[in-house]
């Protein structure tokens, strides 16, 4: 497989809702799509949903770094099987910095899909065997107040979710009043765990926590700012609550770094974030060797690509926590697969079969959201 062609995308898809938590709130996904094809005319898409606020990246600045030298470290070259594009992305991750995992991760999945299809591999097989024929998706309550808050708990209830997170940290009576009505309305067997994306310093994190006891939280995620390390260490034996990070984990160097200093309980690995499938995989491994829990979590406003990568890595890590994602057209206005990713009922969706990714772009679903093409080169 020769790689002869890449091509970057902008696109932008609507939400049928707005979606707050304490650092931001969106009405649309914005990220950047990556084409690849090979001599054999063979097509695989990638795609990254960039967050400033977790490794500096923005759409732009995606671009730049694909633009700059990411395609070119791939463009022209030749595999001789699927496994040695993964030996050459994990080479490439050596020097990677955290500022372009987010461009990184699109031009990855692009290559792996890409590959898949040629070789006849799930990119799913670089991850282990499968452990689960169907991924269990929580749901997710915005941080919009207290009336909003029990329409999204009654929805919740109705599709018969079982494990459900809370974003918090904007409005603290508000908080409190929607777990009450969560817990009142879903039962004592829901496992309920928040998500405070970095709202606290960790004096007012142990607070709030300490409050929030009556609710038997299962997990708060990212209670303090992401480079407060120190703060999770102060908090983290103190806490009532098992402390996931997020903003504070992207890179293998953050993962050594929080299992040294002791720093959390678990890692909410988030594949754009990460760099990638075969980086998620790497902290997955580390936090598994640390004695650590680990989640899947996920963009708000991934399109069907990162939802096929979530998928293949919840169907294929058997010591999951939780999984997030595959919310597809009932976030999104539209979707670009034919196939449907959404969860359903209760939360559960199949894991994906086939090779690359499994799923098919539409050209024309993804048509309306995209901008003009962006060379990255042709070989």
């Amino acid at each position: 497989m020769r790689i002869v062609s890449l091509t970057a995308f902008e696109i932008q898809i609507p939400f049928r809702l707005t979606f707050r938590h304490a650092l931001a709130a969106r009405s649309g996904g914005h990220g950047i799509l990556v084409r690849a094809e090979d001599d054999a005319g063979n097509i695989g898409f990638g795609e990254c949903v960039p967050r400033s606020y977790v490794t500096g990246e923005t759409p732009a600045s995606v671009l730049a770094a694909l633009q700059g030298h990411l395609a070119a470290g791939y463009l022209g070259r030749s595999f001789a099987s699927f496994e040695a594009l993964v030996a050459g992305i994990e080479s490439t991750l050596t020097t990677l910095p955290r500022t372009e995992h987010a461009a990184f991760c699109a031009l990855e999945l692009a290559l792996l899909d890409l590959a898949g299809r040629g070789f006849g591999k799930s990119v799913g097989e670089l991850l282990g065997p499968t452990s689960a024929e169907e991924v269990e998706y929580s749901g997710v309550v915005s941080a919009e107040g207290v009336q909003a808050g029990k329409q999204w708990i009654q929805a919740i209830r109705g599709l018969g979710f079982r494990r459900v997170k809370f974003k918090i940290g904007v409005d603290e009576a508000a908080d409190l009043e929607v777990l009450r009505i969560a817990r009142a309305e879903l039962g004592p067997d829901c496992r309920l765990r928040v998500d405070a994306n970095c709202a606290w310093d960790a004096e007012t994190a142990l607070r709030r926590l300490d409050a929030l006891i009556p609710f038997a939280l299962e997990a708060v995620e990212q209670p303090v700012r992401g480079e407060d390390y120190v703060g999770l260490k102060w908090l983290k034996p103190r806490s009532p609550t098992p402390v996931i990070v997020d903003e504070s984990l992207a890179s293998r160097a953050d993962a050594d770094r929080l299992i040294a200093e002791d720093g959390c309980h678990g890692f909410n690995l988030r594949i754009s974030k990460c760099g990638g499938l075969v980086n998620t995989r790497a902290l997955r491994e580390l936090a598994v060797r640390a004695g650590l829990r680990f989640q899947l979590g996920a963009q708000v406003g991934e399109t069907a690509i990162l939802s096929a990568a979530g998928r293949h890595f919840a169907s294929r890590s058997p010591d999951l926590l939780f999984a997030e994602g595959s919310f597809g057209t009932m976030l999104l206005e539209a979707d670009i697969a034919t196939e449907g990713l959404e969860f359903g009922a209760r939360g559960f969706a199949p894991r994906l079969v086939g090779n690359g990714l499994g799923i098919t772009i539409d050209p024309a679903r993804v048509a309306p959201f995209i901008g003009p093409p962006i060379a990255l080169g042709v070989r």
